[in-house]
């Protein structure tokens, strides 16, 4: 181990310690994990040597439990790495946490019940957005210059914006979710959460082999512009020439329906039979989406699909959309995630819907055709002085 990789793995053990008790991390095994780096393979070099990571814990790593944020899960260790983890070690990046997140990663605030509720390090006062709380929370707090996260319908880009960092929903398939457990398939996606656009670019380089250069400016690029996104005038001042756009909200009620009856199918093993061993909120989730049959679903696909195409005919001409990652006021600590999920994720999820790909920067949400799109416009961005967003 380079002299380079034992600084990087004292100033995370360093953090740990500070934030312990602040439910950042879930330490299911015999041992932290941060103890068991001179144990797992090494590469020589790699572009990520030196950097630290977490993972959010319905990733497998191989020798550790996955719990899944509940109590059901994480009695066996994970028999192989999920090929997100195996890119990264191969790397050289530094395993140092298993993330803590919303339980089964259904929900916008990562309280749990199980595991402790993740607090957020840079806003004392906010809920640290959920479900990747934990990933974005070790961000914030120094923990791991990166992590992963997994993003249904918003998962990576709310916690991004609570908690101040930058979170990157890739498309559905463009990365493996092989040995990721399971919320609603067709949405679910691993996305790399980091502290800048400049470190995003370099994981995702690290994930897919994709170089990111940043452009000189949008010039050229048409933006659409929604919900009042307080960036349009920057993205303007880069070159971008504006245009208000309209969201089509009508897509959630399909994608929602979808969600509901593939979560019910994902937790049919353990729900209703194991009920009472699931938090008050998800039980409540997975009830809600019961007698979702296949008549109900198929039609959601449809109108899902449709939605799609009329959204894409209307964006004829727009390169970009520019919208703010939170759908209203961050959720504050302690607060019922019942009352705010709604409109919390509603912005998050529309994105998800439409199936486009979406860096969150802080409270600054880029939607793009390809990743390489997005993230292109946050390094511009980035590069021209222009900070992460507060939440509001």
């Amino acid at each position: 181990m380079t002299a380079e990789d034992e600084a990087a793995i004292a100033e995370s053990a360093q953090a740990i310690r500070l934030h312990a008790g602040h439910g950042i991390l879930i330490e299911a095994g015999d041992e932290p994990v941060i103890d068991l780096l001179p144990r797992r393979p090494r590469p020589a070099g790699g572009t990520l040597r030196g950097w630290t990571y977490v993972v959010k814990d319905m990733i497998d790593v191989a020798g550790l439990p996955t719990t899944r944020g509940s109590a059901l899960y994480g009695g066996e260790e994970a028999l192989a790495d999920a090929p997100c983890v195996g890119l990264l070690d191969g790397a050289g990046a530094l395993l140092v946490g298993k993330a803590n997140l919303h339980e089964f990663a259904w929900g916008v605030t990562s309280e749990n019940p199980h595991w402790g509720d993740v607090r957020n390090p840079r806003h004392p006062h906010l809920a640290p957005g959920g479900s990747s709380g934990g990933t974005a929370a070790a961000i914030a707090a120094g923990i791991a210059r990166f992590g992963l996260g997994t993003d249904t319908g918003g998962s990576v880009r709310i916690p991004a914006a609570c908690c101040g960092v930058v979170g990157l929903r890739p498309r559905a398939g463009v990365l493996s979710t092989e040995g990721v457990a399971p919320l609603a398939p067709m949405f679910d996606v691993v996305g790399p959460m980091t502290a800048s656009v400049a470190d995003c670019a370099r994981v995702w380089h690290a994930l897919t082999g994709e170089a990111v250069e940043p452009p000189p400016s949008l010039r050229g690029l048409v933006v659409g512009v929604a919900e009042g996104c307080a960036q349009a005038a920057e993205l303007a001042a880069l070159g971008a020439e504006p245009r208000e756009i309209e969201l089509p909200h009508d897509i959630l009620a399909p994608y929602w329906t979808i969600v509901g009856a593939q979560a019910r199918r994902t937790h049919e093993a353990t729900f209703p039979a194991n009920a009472a061993r699931y938090s008050a909120g998800v039980r409540r989730k997975l009830e809600a989406a019961g007698g979702i049959g296949h008549r109900a679903y198929r039609r959601a696909v449809e109108e899902l699909t449709a939605a799609r195409a009329r959204f894409a005919a209307a964006m004829t001409g727009v390169d970009l959309l520019a919208l703010p990652t939170l759908g209203g006021p961050a959720p504050r600590a302690g607060c019922d995630e019942a009352a705010v999920r709604g409109e919390v994720g509603r912005l998050t999820a529309v994105v998800s819907a439409l199936g486009l790909p979406a860096l969150a920067v802080g409270d600054l949400q880029l939607v793009g055709r390809t990743e390489a799109d997005v993230l292109r416009a946050g390094l511009c961005r980035e590069l021209a002085g222009a900070g992460v967003p507060e939440p509001r």
